[in-house]
């Protein structure tokens, strides 16, 4: 088992992990030329010196570091004179600071960095969203050695494909993003380009309010989620497939080790939900918590829009009541070509594990139509902190 561990840039966060199979950290600085793949505001503000000394850190201690480089929208930057240079002026810079590899999503930039540097290691991102074999040989011959899977990591088929192609495909285990979610290529976008040099930063990315008003609708969709849990790892070595990666770089070094701990040892006795993003419901709520507190007439909608999504902040999945074989089932089932709803299993599965503020899914009501999340964006402002190095 290999795990590719996300960073916050504190070196206690490499010290926690010296006993578990953490063999990679990845992250970068909050802005840079073609974004990093997160929003900055929600990524720990760091200089070079920051950068370097914590790289060096975890050199010692015998990991590799990868730099985001993700981003799948480059706002036609790459049409203007000079960009080319200005990447891999960019490139070499983290290279200096002792970066090892790249996460990639654009073929271009790909291209740019093998011509560069024929022998520095690229992962393709999720943020290419490799849904096929095809696309995926299409990279391989670009020069990248490994396919990162996020939202297709439940697609049996393409992954046994990837297997028999000779790729090394790494699967991302803890988020909670939709299956077949329809806002997430315009999620993908908008943290693209607001993690580049002038952009506009919303303070909330509006297509996480949608997914999450998808889950407020009905929190079964929980269970249907991307999500795998620490149990379920070994159906994908099964296959041939070891290295899994574990997002959170903005989260704090003690939920870091746990979430590793928990792949690590393959068993998490608690709340599954404690060491996966919701970032979906926690993000909003936090977002519309500031907002309707800071003094000040509140608008109702937004008061309405905030009292619903405090209605999933006491959810949990109790990780212990899962069915022996969850994931299995999930392995025959084509996910793909069918709803939730013809299917079921999911569902049937989140009566079980899934309770709100300790009671029971059935008695969970969804909230009143006329409230929604179009609501936020006449009210989500910019906010931009100060670029890094």
């Amino acid at each position: 088992m290999e795990l590719v561990l996300g960073s916050n840039f504190d070196d206690a966060l490499v010290d926690g992990v010296a006993n578990l199979p953490v063999t990679t950290f990845f992250g970068n600085f909050p802005v840079g030329l073609t974004g990093g793949g997160r929003p900055p505001h929600i990524l720990p503000q760091i200089d070079r010196d920051r950068f370097r000394a914590h790289v060096a850190k975890i050199h010692r201690a015998g990991r590799k570091f990868y730099a985001t480089v993700n981003s799948n929208d480059l706002g036609l930057r790459e049409y203007t004179p000079g960009f080319a240079e200005s990447f891999l002026r960019e490139v070499d810079g983290l290279l200096d600071l002792g970066v090892d590899g790249f996460v990639v999503a654009l073929p271009l930039l790909i291209d740019l960095i093998r011509s560069a540097h024929p022998k520095v290691p690229i992962s393709v991102s999720t943020f290419a969203r490799i849904r096929t074999v095809t696309q995926a040989e299409y990279y391989l011959r670009l020069g990248a050695t490994t396919i990162v899977l996020e939202e297709a990591n439940r697609d049996f088929p393409l992954l046994r494909g990837l297997v028999r192609l000779g790729a090394q495909v790494e699967v991302l285990v803890n988020q909670t993003c939709l299956q077949g979610c329809p806002f997430r290529a315009h999620h993908l976008n908008t943290s693209s380009l607001a993690s580049q040099p002038g952009r506009p930063c919303p303070a909330l990315e509006y297509p996480i309010a949608e997914c999450g008003w998808e889950m407020l609708r009905d929190p079964r969709r929980l269970l249907s989620a991307i999500f795998v849990r620490p149990e379920d790892l070994e159906v994908y070595e099964e296959l041939g497939i070891s290295r899994f990666k574990i997002s959170g770089r903005n989260r704090s070094t003690p939920w870091l080790v746990k979430a590793a701990q928990a792949y690590a040892q393959r068993s998490y006795r608690g709340n599954l939900l404690d060491i996966l993003s919701f970032v979906q419901v926690k993000a909003p709520l936090q977002y519309l918590r500031q907002v309707t507190d800071g003094g000040g007439a509140t608008p109702p909608e937004l008061s309405s829009l905030r009292d619903a999504f405090e209605r999933l902040r006491e959810v949990t999945i109790d990780n212990t009541k899962f069915p022996k074989g969850f994931l299995r089932r999930i392995t025959v089932t084509d996910c793909e070509h069918q709803s939730c709803a013809e299917c079921g299993y999911c569902g049937s599965v989140a009566e079980k594990v899934l309770t709100i503020a300790g009671r029971p899914i059935s008695e969970y009501s969804p909230p009143k139509r006329g409230v929604g999340p179009t609501a936020l964006l006449s009210h989500i402002g910019p906010s931009r902190p100060k670029e890094s190095p």
